[in-house]
């Protein structure tokens, strides 16, 4: 029998995804769960599993294709025809693997295998899946974490051949069948804290000279330039970062903010055991101050401005594949502590390619947090089709005159810059300024509450 893979819709506003590359060609003999194919919207990158285990016969569109939702991506025959009888033996092996064999269970079903394996896997080594959002980025889908917690593999160490080098299920069972006792040398790892050796280490950094190697689809000139080719996001990401400086004429405003009472507050929370990032500050304040401004929490629809009743914050999270603005839903109903949440499950689930095609659409303002490394301040580009975006600076300890006593003195400060971005068809000076004026008052004020 013939089984049709389709075009999933990955959300309500997705109408459409490109195909970036495949992972198996006609004749391939795939599982269940096995990824087919690499596939992109203009927001999520995704792998399309196998519905069935089975035989792939045809292929009906190519690398680069943008195909509508629904649309038959293609065609798997599986073993099974409509014979009744075989099921039940099939059913009975099973039993016997799983009796006798765990892992073999475990790389057959996927729903009932997770319970019993991953809660061991966590508890045992929870410290493996942090450090590879923070550190090195790695790209791996569901199935490829649970090879690589089954066998305790760090995926760091593994080539990828997927799109921009993400790690794919065929680079795990690669590695494992060419480099089984790659666990054995942790405990070397751990010997040499406790030697001198270690303080030789200099050495190794000056080896970083090496150019890094070009990235994956890149071309080498003679000249030695690297061409490398717009990813699918990459390009819906230049063509609407295009169309909204096409659409609205952007303009921008700076304010300077005192943030050594959130500085302050922030502190004293986390003695408490509560942490917060200055991120949660600033939406807080911005969403008291669309309260008074509401103007600034608009859209232009055709001739017409359509001011939101709900304030829906989005917030920019940047990802491998590039930015990302998911949505905080009804920001306005959330305390301090609400919204760091909010943030904190955001950021996460960005890192982790988590984040719903849903979440990212109906935002109504937007924030954008990149001071970091001495980022003072810089122009954001307009979400379409909100009309607002208010950008964060670093936070750096500077001088300044404040007034004591009815006298000026000079005192160390945490200083920070904002600047918003508005829609000057809808926004005028007066009310973006009074905006802005209005964000910076509620952070100096500080009166901060979780």
């Amino acid at each position: 029998m013939r089984i049709d893979v389709v075009m999933p819709q990955l959300g309500e506003s997705v109408v459409e995804g490109v195909v970036v590359k495949w992972l198996v060609q006609v004749g391939a003999v795939v599982e269940k769960d096995q990824s087919l194919l690499e596939i992109s919207t203009d927001k999520v990158d995704a792998e399309i599993p196998s519905p069935v285990a089975g035989k792939v016969v045809e292929i009906l569109a190519k690398e680069g294709d943008t195909v509508p939702i629904q649309e038959v991506l293609c065609r798997i025959e599986t073993e099974a025809k409509a014979e009744p009888e075989p099921p039940p033996p099939k059913a009975e092996k099973w039993d016997e693997e799983e009796e006798g064999f765990p892992g073999a269970m475990a790389r057959r079903s996927g729903p009932p295998i997770p319970p019993a394996p991953r809660a061991e896997a966590p508890k045992v080594a929870p410290p493996t899946p942090p450090p590879a959002p923070e550190g090195d980025k790695v790209r791996i889908s569901p199935v490829v974490a649970r090879m690589a917690a089954e066998h305790g593999l760090d995926v760091r160490s593994i080539p990828g051949t997927g799109i921009e080098g993400r790690v794919t299920k065929k680079d795990v069972e690669s590695y494992l069948a060419g480099k089984p006792p790659k666990a054995p040398p942790a405990a070397p790892s751990a010997a040499k804290p406790a030697a001198a050796p270690p303080k030789a280490a200099p050495p190794p950094p000056k080896a970083k000279p090496a150019p890094p190697p070009p990235p994956p689809g890149a071309k080498v000139t003679p000249e030695g330039d690297q061409v490398v080719p717009f990813t699918p996001i990459r390009k819906m990401i230049a063509e609407h970062m295009v169309a909204s400086k096409r659409t609205s004429p952007h303009v921008h405003t700076f304010a300077e903010v005192d943030m050594h009472k959130a500085v302050a507050f922030r502190a004293e929370k986390k003695k408490e055991g509560v942490s917060l990032t200055y991120l949660p500050f600033v939406i807080w304040a911005a969403v008291e101050a669309l309260r008074e401004f509401p103007i600034l929490n608009s859209q232009v629809v055709g001739e017409s401005t359509v001011i939101k009743k709900a304030i829906h914050m989005g917030v920019a999270v940047d990802t491998e594949r590039g930015l990302i603005v998911p949505v905080i839903r009804n920001a306005d109903e959330k305390s301090l502590l609400g919204v760091a949440k909010a943030v904190e499950d955001l950021a996460a689930r960005g890192a982790a390619k988590k984040i719903l095609p849903d979440e990212l659409t109906g935002g109504t303002f937007s924030i954008t947090n990149p001071g970091l490394k001495g980022n003072l301040f810089g122009t954001p580009i307009l979400n379409q089709p909100q009309v607002g975006i208010l950008r964060m600076g670093q936070i750096v300890k500077r001088p300044v005159v404040v007034e004591r006593d009815g006298e000026d003195a000079i005192v160390i400060r945490p200083m920070m810059v904002l600047c918003l971005g508005y829609d000057h068809r809808v926004i005028d000076g007066v009310a973006g300024n009074g905006f802005l004026y209005r964000v910076r008052e509620i952070l100096e004020a500080g009166e901060f509450h979780l």
